[in-house]
């Protein structure tokens, strides 16, 4: 749902303006049901350590992460850098077993192979309307741009994958609403610093007296930032990582009806046998 709202107002407001603005929104929701539930406006119990693991996360994942995701899909395209997204799971789950001790065993490898494979299936099928970039030169070399692209991809994949590792290591005594407080103030910190250097403060913030656009920006941070990073962190907390990283992924089989619905989009074999495939990898998973 977050991603067809987020789609619409990338076109009147820059990514990493609208990255900074969620994260913004998203930590004050969260700050308001940290008060409401436990009374501090602050995590109790915290460890420097563990503070410092999950700062490490936030900045990693939300400040650097996402923004060379946002840079990826300028440069690449949504579909092909969510190809180069798939990659997350799997480098998580490799991360995870020499720092955790998770382990990675047949039914887990089977899982994640069958769910990423769904997924990979699904959007890489080609669209009439899909991205029109520029990817060669007349005499066949690539494009400067579309290297650059690639580079950030799978930059932000590895991202994503360090991050949910250094909040499994740091998030292990508190909860997943305390993990994603301390991973979004760290993240937000880095994100007002490139959005000040960037020079796009003021002209962000002007963005939200219309009424339209602050409610879709508000609606979508409730729904994808709010409720979706928390509900990752849960998942980060109380599962192997690899699992938590690999079920999260499956946000392209999750939209196919949503498309279909309000942007009417219309279904494929393709990407209905890519959901199958996807779904009986998260079968496995669970049953594992």
């Amino acid at each position: 749902m977050a991603s067809i709202i987020f789609s619409r107002l990338g076109k009147t407001i820059s990514a990493l303006a609208l990255n900074w603005l969620k994260c913004i929104i998203a930590l004050g929701l969260m700050l308001i049901v940290l008060v409401l539930l436990e009374g501090t406006f602050w995590p109790r119990g915290l460890s420097p350590m563990e503070t410092g693991l999950l700062a490490i996360s936030g900045l990693v994942g939300l400040t650097v992460g996402d923004t060379v995701f946002f840079g990826a899909l300028n440069r690449l395209g949504a579909r092909r850098t969510l190809l180069f997204a798939a990659l997350a799971p799997p480098m998580t789950s490799l991360m995870a077993v020499p720092v955790l001790g998770e382990p990675l065993g047949m039914p887990l490898i089977v899982g994640m192979t069958l769910t990423m494979g769904g997924v990979v299936w699904v959007i890489s099928e080609r669209h009439s309307g899909g991205d029109h970039l520029e990817i060669r030169h007349d005499d066949g070399r690539m494009t400067s741009s579309m290297k650059w692209g690639i580079a950030m991809a799978v930059g932000a994949a590895f991202c994503q994958a360090l991050g949910n590792v250094l909040t499994k290591l740091g998030g292990s005594q508190i909860t997943a609403l305390e993990i994603s407080i301390v991973r979004l103030a760290f993240g937000v910190l880095g994100l007002t610093i490139l959005v000040g250097l960037a020079g796009r403060l003021v002209g962000t913030l002007a963005s939200m007296k219309r009424p339209k656009t602050a409610m879709m920006v508000v609606s979508a941070t409730f729904l994808g930032t709010f409720l979706g990073i928390w509900l990752m962190n849960a998942g980060l907390r109380y599962t192997y990582v690899g699992i938590a990283s690999t079920l999260s992924s499956t946000s392209p089989i999750f939209i196919l009806p949503l498309a279909y619905i309000f942007d009417k989009e219309r279904l494929t074999l393709r990407s209905v046998g890519g959901a199958l495939v996807a779904v009986a990898g998260v079968a496995v998973l669970f049953l594992w």
